[in-house]
């Protein structure tokens, strides 16, 4: 599956949220990477720049990545001097030849592939730090949608949209469709219990430092909610 997100998704999901979410976000990310040790920041997968934009306002040099050229083309458009995006495939991250402090990818934005190219492209984040360089990838919670699938129908923007939801061998499809029955998107992720990224980040050279929900330090992750926040820092 290579989850190509469509121009309605962003229109139905992305655009309509709060501000102030964003902004919550962000502020979690400058509290677990102060700006002071981890200036530069790279943003895989990072669509229109909603984070990286943040960070960059803050005063980090942040590059953005993403494979959707529309969404890159957006986050140039209010590119601040030091904030730089590049329309890539996160399959081929080596061939940027880039070097961060940390690394972002949020939303559940990893996981696309199978197992072995799902550990390699966190082993080429590992890659681009120093050691002691943090990554910070935000996740949905293998044990929540284990529990929590099937079909859900909802008023987007004046839209009804079906959202179907199933679970098979770890992995999470996610079919979306609009009242007529026209297939928006299709999707596809291996999901982890916190125990299981544990597991492959250490193998990819990161020790986990923190796991956490709803971007807030104080909530213990749990199988009740749907994501977990993990902050990983690059061992020696």
């Amino acid at each position: 599956m290579t989850n190509a997100y469509t121009r309605r998704w962003f229109e139905l999901f992305l655009r309509p949220l709060d501000p102030a979410q964003t902004a919550r976000e962000a502020d979690f990310l400058r509290r677990q990477l102060p700006r002071e040790r981890f200036a530069r920041v790279v943003d895989v997968c990072c669509g229109p720049g909603r984070h990286a934009h943040r960070l960059a306002e803050a005063g980090y040099a942040v590059t953005g990545v993403d494979r959707d050229g529309a969404s890159i083309a957006e986050a140039r458009a209010r590119a601040l001097p030091h904030e730089a995006y590049r329309e890539h495939d996160m399959r081929d991250l080596p061939s940027l030849g880039l070097r961060a402090d940390a690394v972002l990818c949020l939303w559940q934005s990893f996981g696309f592939f199978d197992a072995a190219t799902n550990g390699r492209v966190l082993g080429d984040f590992a890659a681009m730090l120093p050691v002691g360089g943090r990554c910070v990838v935000d996740l949905y919670h293998h044990d929540f949608f284990a529990a929590n699938h099937g079909t859900r129908t909802m008023e987007l923007r004046g839209q009804r949209i079906t959202e179907s939801k199933q679970m098979v061998d770890g992995r999470l499809s996610v079919t979306l469709t609009e009242g007529g029955g026209e297939i928006i998107d299709a999707f596809e992720w291996q999901l982890y219990t916190p125990e299981e990224f544990t597991a492959l980040a250490d193998t990819a050279g990161l020790a986990r430092l923190l796991t956490c929900t709803n971007y807030d330090e104080r909530q213990e992750a749990t199988s009740r909610l749907p994501r977990v926040q993990y902050v990983l820092e690059r061992r020696g």
